[in-house]
């Protein structure tokens, strides 16, 4: 095949498909790397980055690597974007399909896979990508289907299993997927019962298996929470359980966006497994009365019970600090062990409150009229933007050069590589300016004054939902810190407040 895209730039896109199933995820990413890499050559492509997909799921926002590509795609910053196939792109649902194709029909980006290359301006291969995109959905959904049939049996036989939990692994026996023990994880599971059984936490518990070398599957180390959901899991007792998990669509319930939820254990379905136990029952009952004893465990159900979720985060370590039920009251932990110390939810939303109507009576004394010096954002933007344009204008002289022999391709890809990582750079920056920028001609201290004193004014009359929904209006983030063995009111906030 001819170079016919030579000194174009490219990115590529590795994703698992369905067909793939039970091979190792990173060797099938290592072959399609290969193989994108050999069809970039026969085109003459420069592959700039790779993007590489190595979770699974049906919504586009429930893929990181799509949706930096999009960005990517939708700003210019490549001529193709390369990929197995078209249904490694998207084979979800119809409106994600669309919002992909858009963005390379708008963006002018070829589709380049070892078959076929897809320039979506040509009314032929747009029509072909739209019906290829078509027919993959619906045999996703028949895959689907047939998968959803199999599932309820093999639940019904006891057989079924998603993955596996730490202290198993899966294996298939007389051609139905069930789970073995794996030793050198199921010792710490036993470890883990006995040592609540014996009075210790789960977050000392935590602390002692990451000490003994234990490492969860999906982290690189136990926490209180991982520790709580292996100690309730009848998993290890013989049993498969179903229905732990729901989902709640998005702007249901006063969420803003799509969220699963984990149910309370009345909930789920529990059958007899046929995989072998390897904690005694009388051990794990155990451990179920004493957690049953010293607290109930609060689960979410889709709804909003903290007026500060999402905007406090500790600021040790950057994580959300999650409320939880204490002491008969709800009070807010850093999750990672060894952190900020805790502290009563009602005093950090008083200690809020108190901010924003400390706030609102400086806002209030500050003259609207008076406009902000600009001059140094300005000149900000200006200095970025003219690196901007020697950095495209180096781009298209490694083209001119390209095209009269002074580079050879090895030579030319590392060096664009280097340009358009500074091109990418200078527009993430740029874009930072421009904002900006825009926020201090847009700055009003009355407007701000007057949606503080708003929020104020409706706050005690709302739900825990529409509390957070008005902190959230003014406020951007709030930084927690509080050091072991204070007072419960020594604790302090650092605020980011939105702009106008």
């Amino acid at each position: 095949m001819p170079q016919d895209m030579l000194g174009q730039t490219a990115f590529a896109y590795l994703r698992k498909s369905r067909t793939e199933e039970g091979m190792e995820t990173q060797e099938v990413l290592r072959k399609h790397h290969q193989a994108l890499d050999e069809c970039a050559q026969r085109h003459g492509l420069v592959i700039l980055d790779y993007f590489s997909e190595v979770v699974s799921g049906e919504s586009l926002y429930a893929r990181p690597q799509m949706l930096r590509l999009l960005e990517a795609v939708e700003a210019g910053n490549c001529d193709a974007v390369l990929c197995m196939d078209l249904d490694r792109l998207s084979r979800g649902r119809m409106k994600d399909q669309g919002i992909i194709l858009d963005a390379f029909r708008d963006s002018g980006t070829l589709i380049v896979t070892p078959d076929k290359v897809y320039n979506l301006a040509d009314e032929i291969d747009d029509e072909l990508a739209e019906f290829k995109t078509f027919m993959s959905r619906r045999e996703y959904k028949i895959i689907n289907k047939r998968l959803r049939r199999g599932l309820r049996r093999s639940i019904e036989d006891g057989c079924y299993v998603a993955n596996a939990p730490y202290g198993y692994r899966k294996v298939t026996v007389d051609r139905h997927p069930t789970l073995e023990p794996f030793e050198p994880e199921a010792k710490l599971v036993r470890i883990m019962f006995q040592l609540y059984a014996n009075g210790y936490g789960c977050t000392s518990i935590a602390q002692q298996i990451t000490a003994m070398g234990g490492r969860p599957h999906r982290s690189s180390a136990f926490s209180r929470t991982s520790i709580a959901k292996i100690l309730r899991n009848p998993t290890y007792i013989g049993k498969i359980v179903w229905d732990q998990k729901s989902h709640i669509k998005k702007n249901t319930k006063g969420n803003l966006k799509h969220i699963t939820i984990y149910n309370p254990k009345e909930k789920w379905t529990i059958t007899d497994g046929l995989h072998p136990a390897i904690v005694e029952k009388e051990l794990f009952e155990k451990v179920q009365e004493i957690m049953a004893g010293r607290y109930r465990p609060a689960y979410n159900d889709g709804t909003v019970k903290s007026p500060l979720a999402g905007l406090l985060k500790c600021e040790k370590c950057g994580n959300n600090m999650q409320r939880i039920l204490t002491k008969g009251a709800p009070y807010l932990l850093c999750q990672r062990p060894g952190c900020c110390a805790m502290a009563k939810l009602t005093l950090v939303e008083s200690r809020i409150l108190e901010h924003l109507e400390d706030l609102l009576e400086d806002l209030q004394v500050e003259h609207a009229g008076s406009a902000p010096d600009l001059t140094p954002l300005e000149e900000t933007l200006s200095a970025i933007t003219r690196e901007l344009q020697v950095a495209q204008r180096q781009k298209a002289r490694l083209h001119d050069l390209l095209e009269l022999g002074e580079y050879d391709l090895p030579t030319y890809r590392e060096r664009m590589k280097v340009v358009m990582e500074k091109i990418t750079a200078l527009e993430g920056h740029q874009n930072v300016a421009q904002k900006r920028l825009r926020e201090a001609k847009a700055y009003d201290p009355s407007l701000q004054a007057k949606r503080i004193e708003a929020v104020l004014d409706a706050y005690q009359a709302g739900d825990a939902a529409q509390r957070n929904a008005l902190l959230h209006s003014v406020i951007e983030v709030i930084y927690y810190r509080k050091e072991k063995k204070t007072k419960p009111a020594d604790f302090e906030l650092d605020f980011v407040m939105k702009s106008n």
